[in-house]
């Protein structure tokens, strides 16, 4: 249980929040947020989908035959990916190999070591009830359903449960609630769209979570603000107007290469920039760009016109021998255009939600030093 929150209580790095969760395997989604925040922990779900039945039963059964000689089998999917499904409790994981150049035999071999070694860690874990478990609602699913789950999870220890709803089109979010001892209900702006998982929206799943965190660490929800960088690349701050460069439809780019020894390579950076688009302006897309590896972003509504807006992009510097960019991108033709301003580079996974968007009319001394760059 958690105790009395204290501001004096030490608040642990964002990475290191996230990997205090564990995925029930709803889908692959949550392990992706983990990856983007810059968490990696080893779950025996994480990159899992398990139907709510079979996933209560594998739980009522301590997983005993999952694993089992003969219980796992290689299928490869449309995406040219293997997955490895349990055949006793219908336990799908994405093995993240391609299946053109992969050993078959050799990767289900290494899939009964994972499956024996994450097991058993899934099980301590149960436990201890030292981690926060996370299951999506799933669509049509039911208050009772979940009690079966969190009573199946709580056969095993005293384990807090997570569920996470998706917020109906057009609303806000729901903030964290308590609704029983070790269980936390929130929700998130969307889910992932089928195939997918990797399309999170990214905002909303930090916020839940480090809320989750702070309820179930009884610590204060720490700020989720992103840090400013000590080594962060001077951008800039003023209103610049981009246009397209080519006569049919293209990507224009309005980027600044990084320095990479300036950067470290692991850590996910954040690039933010408020844009706003005329009315007669008809581009196919406006859009953050940052590093070589992209996690989560937001791109322009291009329904939103001559009106502010922010977008933004994270992504890791990684490794490598080209330079990558950052800056913003336009795809359409040379009659599409856009403004931007307040150009941010900062360490962390997401902007910093509580900036301001700039006015948007200013006098004419505010226009002048906002030409100078002032």
């Amino acid at each position: 249980m958690a105790g009395v929150a204290t501001e004096k209580a030490t608040v642990p790095g964002l990475a290191a929040r996230m990997a205090a969760f564990r995925s029930l395997g709803g889908n692959c989604e949550f392990g992706f947020v983990q990856r983007y925040c810059g968490a990696e922990p080893s779950g025996l779900l994480r990159f899992s989908y398990t139907p709510l039945d079979d996933l209560i039963g594998a739980l009522e059964t301590r997983f005993e035959r999952y694993g089992a000689p003969s219980d796992l089998v290689l299928a490869p999917t449309e995406t040219g990916v293997y997955y490895c499904r349990s055949r006793t409790y219908n336990i799908w994981s994405n093995t993240q190999r391609a299946v053109a150049g992969t050993d078959h035999d050799a990767l289900l071999e290494r899939e009964y070591g994972r499956v024996a070694h994450l097991k058993a860690r899934m099980l301590a874990d149960l436990a201890t009830g030292e981690k926060i478990l996370v299951r999506k609602a799933d669509a049509g699913q039911t208050d009772a359903d979940f009690q079966r789950l969190a009573e199946a999870v709580w056969r095993h220890g005293p384990s807090t449960l997570l569920r996470v709803r998706e917020a109906a089109p057009g609303s806000a979010t729901e903030p964290l609630r308590r609704t029983g001892d070790l269980v936390l209900e929130g929700s998130v702006r969307r889910f992932s769209p089928g195939e997918q998982a990797w399309d999170v929206e990214l905002e909303s799943w930090v916020a839940l979570c480090d809320a989750a965190y702070a309820a179930h660490a009884g610590v204060a929800p720490a700020s989720l603000t992103a840090a400013p960088s000590a080594d962060a690349m001077r951008l800039p701050h003023g209103t610049a107007r981009h246009k397209g460069r080519h006569r049919e439809p293209g990507l224009s780019a309005f980027t600044k290469l990084l320095d990479t020894t300036r950067f470290d390579p692991a850590k996910p950076y954040v690039f933010s920039a408020w844009v706003r688009i005329p009315a007669h302006a008809l581009p196919e897309r406006v859009f953050a760009v940052m590093g070589r590896e992209r996690l989560g972003w937001c791109d322009a509504d291009l329904t939103i016109r001559n009106r502010w807006q922010r977008v933004w992009a994270a992504g890791r510097v990684g490794d490598g021998t080209d330079r990558p960019c950052v800056g913003l991108g336009l795809i359409g033709d040379a009659g599409d255009r856009f403004e931007s301003r307040d150009w941010h580079l900062r360490e962390g996974p997401v902007p910093d939600w509580s900036a301001p968007p700039p006015p948007e009319a200013m006098g004419f001394f505010a226009r002048l030093r906002d030409r100078l760059g002032g």
